[in-house]
C-alpha cells in the first residue's frame, strides 16, 4: 500500500492543471476525437478561467509517494432535467431529491493505473461530500464504465442506480448514488480544504 494525497486546487494551481488537463484530452482523443489547435495544445489561454469564480466547482490534485499522480474536478448540479423521461427513476429510488454533484472530469496519469490510485481517490472524495454523486462516462468509454462500476459498487454495498442518457445533456450511462448523512462533510465547496491522505492498495 502507497500514500495518496488529495489536496484541493487553487487559482495558482491553474497552469499545472492545464499541463495535465492536456494529458488528459491527449489520453481520451480516440474517443472524443479532438484535434490539437496550430499551437499544438488542445486548451486555449482562458482554460478554466470561468471555472475559478464559481462556489460549485472545485478541482483536486493526486499525488502519490509526492509525485503528480492525476486530478479531480467536481460541480454541483445533475445531468436529469425534469422533462427527461429517465428522471422518473431517480424519483423512485429516493435520488432526487437533495444536492446533487456531478464527477465532471477524471483522471489518472498511465503510470500509476492500476495500483488502486484512482479507487482510493475516488472514494476519498465520495467519502468527504455528502449528496445525491451522478458519474458520468461516454458510451464509447468501456474500460472507463468497467471501472466506475467496480469502485461504486464497493463503495456502495451495491446500493447505486444506472441509467443510461441519451439527452443533450449527456450520451452515455451515469451512475447514481446517495452517500449517507453522517459522511464528513455537506457539499459547500466554498472552503479552499486542506491536505488528507487515502491509501492506494
Amino acid at each position: 500500500m502507497v500514500n495518496l494525497d488529495i489536496q484541493r486546487a487553487v487559482r495558482r494551481d491553474a497552469i499545472l492543471l492545464r499541463r495535465l488537463y492536456e494529458l488528459y484530452c491527449h489520453d481520451f482523443s480516440p474517443y472524443t476525437h479532438a484535434d490539437v489547435g496550430d499551437d499544438g495544445l488542445y486548451t486555449g489561454d482562458d482554460f478554466l478561467a470561468d471555472h475559478w469564480p464559481d462556489r460549485n466547482w472545485s478541482a483536486w490534485l493526486f499525488r502519490l509517494d509526492g509525485k503528480l499522480a492525476g486530478f479531480a474536478w467536481l460541480h454541483g448540479g445533475s445531468l436529469f432535467r425534469p422533462q427527461d423521461s429517465q428522471t422518473s427513476q431517480l424519483a423512485e429510488a429516493g435520488l432526487l431529491n437533495g444536492a446533487h454533484l456531478l464527477v465532471e472530469e477524471f483522471f489518472v496519469m498511465r503510470k500509476y493505473r492500476n495500483r488502486g490510485v484512482g479507487a482510493a481517490a475516488a472514494r476519498w472524495l465520495f467519502d468527504r461530500f455528502d449528496g445525491v454523486w451522478e458519474v458520468s462516462e461516454m458510451a464509447e468509454n468501456t474500460p472507463a464504465q468497467a471501472f466506475w462500476r467496480k469502485v461504486i459498487d464497493r463503495h456502495t454495498g451495491g446500493k447505486y442506480l444506472e441509467i443510461e442518457l441519451d439527452t443533450e445533456m449527456w450520451h452515455g450511462p451515469v451512475q447514481v448514488f446517495r452517500n449517507p448523512a453522517n459522511h464528513s462533510d455537506s457539499w459547500n465547496l466554498a472552503d479552499s480544504g486542506s491536505p488528507a491522505s487515502a491509501m492506494a492498495e
